[in-house]
């Protein structure tokens, strides 16, 4: 039997966690650069982007890499006022094992 091995699972974790540098949050047409305001590892990996001061539509958002490269994009069709707003990224890993018939 072949099985990934939970070091396995938190060393690939590890690595989204620090592979992600920020996020770019595109509100009204224009793409705002943001922090990451928390990450969370409570229920798997979890990065949040809060949206405070900013109004407008907010129709997507990417976290990006130190290079600026998109990493996982949301789509979106909110309409944000003055009240803040988080956008969370769940990045949870698992293993699966899938079966093939031959």
């Amino acid at each position: 039997m072949n099985e990934i091995q939970p070091l396995m699972l938190d060393l690939v974790q590890q690595y989204l966690n620090d592979m992600v540098a920020g996020a770019k949050v595109t509100i009204d047409g224009i793409v705002h650069d943001k922090e990451i305001y928390h990450t969370s590892t409570k229920y798997g990996l979890r990065k949040y982007v809060k949206l405070s001061m900013e109004q407008g539509l907010v129709t997507r958002a990417a976290l990006v890499d130190s290079y600026g490269r998109e990493l996982y994009v949301k789509t979106m069709n909110y309409q944000k006022g003055v009240k803040g707003y988080v956008i969370a990224f769940p990045l949870q890993i698992e293993a699966k094992e899938v079966k093939v018939n031959e």
